[in-house]
């Protein structure tokens, strides 16, 4: 992509590469797309661009493609946002996104029931979202902006950020409480102090880098915004009682206390430590000081003395006592951001908003920062109850946890190590009820198999949960019932998962929710394209019987696999960037090779077809590979479901024009005509526009010749030929770049094919004459093409102008022998006075000083050159003397 902004396209790709490194680490599933609206010092948008990731293709590895928009419409298309109230400006559009997009587009969470629990005032202080609405998207989009110099400007460079497989919590947080999400946090740090600031502007150095402002990678930079995080926490805790006392803060701003609080760095002490061998499990409760000396909040089962309070930098005593603790009870560390008063646990009905945030440590130096908040259950039959003779209503109260940020070994994570509840419902759904997601009997079914999951979590020693239909459940373990215990299909209490699954081997449950099977050896067929051989033996062999299953009558499976280290896969994998990205560039591949396995290339490319997440540009990088391999059904198969996927989004013209090329070479004329306006149309680039435009001529024109051959009205398609042709032609006239040979060419077959139907002699002959014109231009810009010499001999031939045929027939011979041409030469000279044979001869040998021409044009000259010098002999034996000029007599 050539760009208008010198250099502005390596600054979209450095910032993009480091964003995507950066929020890959904190989970690799999240999948960015960005764009950059490129302000000049007057505040004019000069350049609209879309930055997304790229397939490497042979030599170019780029990690990022940019797309030139035609205006940013085109964005808010793409987007989905409401182009009428966004704005054009970074204030106006930040505004938008930070505080009515949400509302507007995120009504109901179709895949988390889970009400909201805050409601955001707007500037004024308005409620602008009430406790009924919740979140209804994987996606989420942020703004920022960074000043960027180059040459002897500076530009303001507008990034809009779209965020794709956002968990549910992550989002809430990020649009409900900005001020305690841990990547608005992130992504506002980047923006401000990831690259460095030079005269108040980023400036790309002589290597085309960018310097960064303390020389981190992506790695050092999450490590750095965590413990600033942490410290946020801490000075949170050290000054708020309420939850509610937070503001809204849409840009976290930089403080020094953050970087002087060790919040981090005394967990992560704790977290290293391991006692009588066991990795740290249990939790401490963090609350303000005045809020724990509050005997209706906490019930202390062991309350340290204020003197005997211990420090959090007392790692070692603070490990040992975790072992107290036990968070299925509600029994906790209880402590403030410095020290930990003793063992107690929360009078949860009387904490109403009181700030309390968890940290649970799950493992060696693995932790979870987590948010703790109560919230009235509204239900229709409440209970009375007489208390000191008052009368009391009381409803349930929810325990509503929502975690801010995980550590793993010093790393944040965002997501539950690659799980959650709502990416295994939504896999559950996608795999056994994808056309039936509203039914309430589905929905209690998957809830019920969530539930199982969750407390099959609970076992430490890891395990599996397989899921099958009941009628492959029954088959199946009829099949393994000699490496596996049977019982009785039924529901089992959940609170007995984890004990049912302390022995080897996987638990089998169907649809329904019924337990078929414990301790369940699974096999499978060990293939050399599936399991990963870094991963464990439990991992490998579900891989193998997933694929078992799949091959075995296309049996439907869903396997959770949980790790002794915590971990949890759910197979089938859910569809993400990477795995997609990695099947694109194997497909690539296979399509180049010399004998590609034609059954496994479909395998792959029906996954891909069936992806309802695919990147319509990486469908198109396939389909031009097909393309350029002439398997042009296959690339318009990519092409069409690359449109689709692509929605409202802005498509490159030379893809619609590819499409069209696609069509055209399979005979489908009128789809071609479709597509190549629609490249037109998109187009803003007026080289480019012409070439659309000749295509679209050249259709019209094949159009033409196909419904003559169907003995339909085809005039008027050789008429539109015409017209598209014409309109290219003048344009590349107009802007004086080289105008295209094939459209003198074809337009000069649209005259002659008009010629052939016309009846009146003077409009036929004016015809012909238009098509000697275009074919002698397109010979003018292609001297050396046969093709056009012999479509102007075809026209000469019709006006009968024998001299011009025998020219354009010898030149057409001589630039590459065709046996017509020799025969149409011959019969021309047959016919002819010897003195014309002689003109004709001199053509040639005027033709003949740079190289001499095939054997057959040698020949055939020969030929009749020699029949000239018998001719004259015979003459000159008869006394018959030569003609001569009216000037020699």
């Amino acid at each position: 992509m050539k760009t208008k902004v010198n250099k502005i396209d390596i600054m979209n790709k450095l910032l993009h590469d480091n964003l995507v490194q950066i929020l890959k680490n904190l989970n690799k599933r999240i999948h960015i797309k960005l764009y950059a609206l490129v302000y000049d010092n007057k505040q004019t948008l000069v350049e609209t661009i879309r930055i997304k990731k790229a397939v490497p293709n042979g030599e170019n590895s780029a990690s990022a493609s940019q797309d030139a928009l035609q205006t940013i419409m085109n964005v808010y298309a793409e987007i989905k946002i409401d182009s009428k109230h966004a704005g054009k400006t970074y204030d106006d559009i930040k505004k938008y996104v930070n505080q009515i997009w949400y509302k507007q587009h995120h009504q109901n969470d179709a895949t988390n029931g889970e009400k909201l629990t805050m409601s955001l005032p707007d500037i004024e202080g308005r409620q602008i979202l009430n406790l009924e609405n919740h979140i209804n998207d994987n996606r989420m989009l942020y703004v920022n902006q960074i000043p960027f110099y180059t040459g002897k400007s500076t530009y303001s460079v507008v990034y809009i950020l779209e965020m794709r497989n956002i968990e549910h919590e992550t989002r809430q947080l990020f649009y409900k409480k900005p001020e305690i999400s841990f990547l608005r946090m992130l992504l506002d740090y980047f923006f401000r102090d990831f690259f460095a600031i030079t005269n108040s502007a980023v400036k790309i150095n002589n290597d085309d880098s960018i310097s960064r402002k303390y020389n981190e990678d992506g790695i050092q930079f999450n490590r750095r915004i965590t413990r600033l995080f942490f410290g946020k926490i801490q000075n949170y805790l050290q000054n708020h009682t309420k939850f509610d006392e937070f503001g809204v803060e849409f840009d976290h701003k930089q403080r020094n206390e953050y970087y002087v609080n060790s919040l981090l760095e005394k967990m992560d002490d704790i977290s290293a430590l391991t006692y009588e061998n066991a990795s740290p499990f249990g939790s401490i409760l963090f609350m303000n000081k005045d809020v724990i000396t509050q005997p209706s909040i906490i019930r202390f089962t062991v309350k340290f003395t204020k003197e005997d309070r211990i420090g959090l930098e007392d790692a070692k005593r603070i490990r040992k006592l975790l072992e107290l603790t036990n968070v299925d009870k509600d029994l906790y560390l209880i402590a403030d951001e410095k020290e930990v008063y003793g063992l107690g646990e929360v009078n949860w009905n009387m904490q109403k908003g009181e700030l309390a945030l968890r940290l649970d440590f799950t493992g060696l130096s693995k932790y979870n920062l987590v948010l703790v908040q109560t919230e009235t259950e509204l239900v229709s039959g409440g209970k009375l109850f007489v208390e000191d003779e008052k009368k009391v209503y009381r409803s349930d109260l929810n325990l509503i946890e929502m975690k801010l940020v995980s550590v793993s070994f010093k790393n944040p994570r965002l997501g539950e190590e690659g799980y959650s509840s709502e990416k295994l419902i939504q896999l559950l759904k996608n795999t056994f009820w994808q056309n039936h997601t509203n039914d309430d009997q589905i929905k209690h079914k998957v809830e019920r198999l969530d539930q199982v999951v969750r407390k099959a979590r609970e076992q430490k020693h890891g395990t599996m949960v397989v899921i099958t239909e009941a009628l492959t459940a029954k088959h199946e373990l009829h099949q393994l019932s000699k490496q596996s215990t049977l019982i009785e299909p039924g529901i089992i209490n959940p609170e007995y998962i984890k004990y049912l699954t302390a022995i080897d081997g996987a638990i089998y449950f169907d649809t329904d929710g019924l337990c078929h099977a414990i301790g369940v050896i699974l096999d499978g067929i060990a293939k050399e394209d599936i399991g990963d051989a870094s991963r464990g033996a439990r991992y490998n062999s579900a891989y193998r019987y997933l694929y078992k299953l799949k091959e075995d009558e296309q049996k439907k499976c869903v396997i959770v696999i949980i790790s002794e280290d915590g971990m949890v896969d759910l197979i089938p994998e859910s569809e993400h960037e990477d795995m997609l990205l990695a099947l694109v560039e194997e497909i690539i591949d296979m399509i180049n090779e010399e004998a590609p396995d034609s059954n496994k290339l479909k395998e792959k490319e029906d996954l891909l077809l069936q992806s309802k997440i695919v990147d319509f540009d990486w469908l198109f990088n396939i389909a031009e590979v097909y393309s350029d391999n002439e398997n042009y059904e296959r690339a318009i198969q990519f092409f069409e479901y690359g449109i689709k996927q692509a929605d409202k989004s802005y498509i490159l013209p030379r893809y619609y024009n590819l499409l069209g090329n696609c069509y055209h070479y399979k005979g489908d004329y009128k789809k071609a005509i479709q597509v190549y306006e629609l490249a037109i149309k998109a187009s803003d680039n007026d080289k480019r526009t012409h070439v659309y435009m000749g295509n679209t001529g050249s259709s019209y024109f094949s159009l033409a010749l196909q419904l003559k051959d169907a003995k339909e009205k085809f005039e008027n398609k050789f008429n539109k030929a015409i017209e598209w042709l014409s309109q290219a032609i003048e344009l590349s006239t107009t802007l004086s770049f080289k105008p295209s040979v094939r459209n003198y060419n074809y337009r000069g077959r649209c005259y002659t094919e008009l010629s052939d139907i016309e009846k009146n002699p003077n409009k036929k002959n004016q015809l012909l004459k238009y098509a000697i014109e275009d074919y002698s231009q397109a010979i003018t810009i292609d001297p050396k093409n046969k093709i056009y010499y012999w479509n102007r001999y075809c026209v000469y031939n019709r006006l009968s102008q024998e001299k011009e045929c025998i020219e354009d027939l010898i030149q057409a011979e001589y630039l590459e022998h065709k046996d017509s041409y020799i025969s149409e030469l011959s019969s021309l000279l047959e016919k002819k006075h010897p003195d014309f044979i002689t003109e004709s001869v001199e053509f040639y040998n005027n033709l003949s000083r740079q190289k001499e021409g095939p054997p057959q044009l040698v020949e055939l000259i020969a030929e009749y050159q020699a029949k000239v010098e018998i001719s004259k002999q015979a003459e000159a034996a008869a006394g018959k003397a030569p003609d001569l000029d009216e000037s020699e007599k």
